[in-house]
């Protein structure tokens, strides 16, 4: 970290002046959609495969409209916000186009409801020139606030730190999975009969699934935690070397599952299958080489010695990253022990393990650290957040196991639904108090 770096973790609001915000309407355009077709659709999702008993119970589409807009409308506007607020500024440099982020916004938001709509109703007569119209105005949104991004990259003009590449790889991967989201899409949604569409969802799920967690949202959130959480935080950097090797780790990790898992699909080799285990253990070294630098098993004061608030998200957050690592190396033993090739059940808590456990609450702790800083207040003034902080991990903490234990026993999926209600209500509580904080602030700390 240079030691020209400003001081982003001021714990007192100095004077404020008239400068853009462009990170407010697109956290509030997060929150309103996880609060709508995201986490509340899925807890809708959640009670109807609770009472159909079954996983496949459900709609595919609706699976995939709902898995749509929380990557692309929670954690895609979230990364579009942060990044046009707080990149220019931890670059040292001025924003490629200071305007273009309203452009990018609207693109996005615009696609955003006409692809949902679309994937929504598949059998309308509009609902696949919609879904593909809203499809490529989100990529051409992405492409915008890439080349903004990597236009104010350049204007920079400072060697590339490890940091910045774990979030230029964030940004690749943004698009690359814009780019087959809706290919996918368009194969499934027009699938002649269910055996074709059962072969194009085997196959191409879950590379696309690793794409958008571990390839857009890891990669991104790592990118953040290794610049800001040393300041934030009281930790030192991480070193340079350290920080290299996880990101080769990870990245070429990332590549490998995705490459290895089609390769399986089209040789139908069991040994090809076999090697994911490598990729996998590559992912949790690279993860295991920053968290071990940063140490978040240790308390995490604020820069000034007090208690930060957002400190226990960050924590939780990284043990439920370690949590569905281990998962996924279990991934064989678990087959072994339950005697099923495929658990929809088992691969469904990994996934929540790290969507909700890890992506989640690493959004809701960065921001709840950074927006009041931006909106010149002092956050140990503000609501500790301890009601989200408990229903978010216990709706968390129920679905992955009692997800799980559905492959042991029907009767948890009587259960399973509560999960999501505790989960929605958490964002809910956490989203109307951070709204109420953005609302109120019209101005940048002067300094930030």
């Amino acid at each position: 970290m240079p030691e020209s770096a400003p001081p982003l973790a001021a714990a007192a609001p100095a004077a404020a002046v008239d400068i853009p915000l462009p990170h407010r309407p697109y956290f509030l355009a997060a929150i309103a959609t996880v609060l709508t077709a995201g986490a509340s659709w899925g807890a809708w999702l959640l009670w109807s495969i609770g009472f159909a008993g079954d996983f496949t119970g459900i709609s595919l589409h609706h699976v995939n409209a709902h898995g749509h807009a929380q990557i692309f409308g929670w954690v895609g506007l979230f990364v579009m916000g942060f990044g046009y607020q707080m990149l220019p500024r931890l670059w040292h440099a001025p924003a490629a186009a200071p305007r273009g982020a309203g452009t990018a916004l609207g693109l996005m938001l615009s696609g955003l409801v006409l692809r949902t709509a679309g994937m929504r109703v598949p059998a309308a007569g509009w609902a696949l020139p919609a879904a593909l119209g809203g499809g490529a105005l989100e990529i051409a949104a992405i492409g915008v606030f890439a080349g903004h991004l990597a236009g104010t990259l350049r204007a920079a003009r400072r060697p590339l730190e490890p940091y910045a590449a774990f979030v230029l790889a964030g940004l690749a991967f943004f698009l690359i999975q814009a780019l087959l989201s809706v290919w996918h899409m368009h194969r499934v949604m027009i699938a002649p009969d269910r055996d074709a569409l059962v072969a194009q969802v085997a196959t191409w799920q879950a590379p696309l699934r690793d794409l958008q967690v571990h390839g857009l949202a890891l990669c991104m959130i790592l990118g953040v935690n290794l610049r800001l959480l040393p300041i934030l935080y009281d930790r030192a950097p991480v070193a340079p070397r350290r920080a290299w090797t996880a990101f080769g780790l990870i990245v070429g990790a990332i590549f490998g599952e995705v490459s290895l898992f089609l390769a399986y699909r089209f040789s139908g080799s069991h040994h090809v299958a076999a090697l994911l285990l490598v990729p996998w253990l590559m992912l949790a070294a690279g993860c295991l080489l920053i968290g071990q630098s940063l140490r978040f098993w240790r308390p995490l004061p604020g820069i000034s010695g007090g208690p930060c608030r957002s400190a226990k998200f960050i924590r939780a957050a990284w043990g439920w990253l370690a949590a569905s690592l281990v998962m996924l190396l279990l991934l064989p033993v678990y087959q072994m022990a339950s005697g099923i090739a495929f658990s929809h059940a088992y691969y469904g808590a990994i996934r929540h393990a790290i969507t909700v456990g890890f992506v989640s609450l690493m959004i809701m702790g960065i921001s709840a650290r950074v927006v009041p800083m931006l909106a010149g207040v002092d956050h140990r003034t503000l609501t500790g957040l301890w009601a989200p902080f408990v229903l978010v991990n216990a709706g968390c903490f129920l679905r992955v196991s009692t997800q799980t234990l559905t492959d042991w026993h029907p009767l948890f999926f009587g259960v399973i639904g509560v999960s999501g209600i505790l989960e929605v209500t958490g964002l809910a509580l956490w989203g109307a108090h951070l709204a109420g904080v953005m609302i109120r602030s019209h101005r940048l700390v002067s300094g930030f």
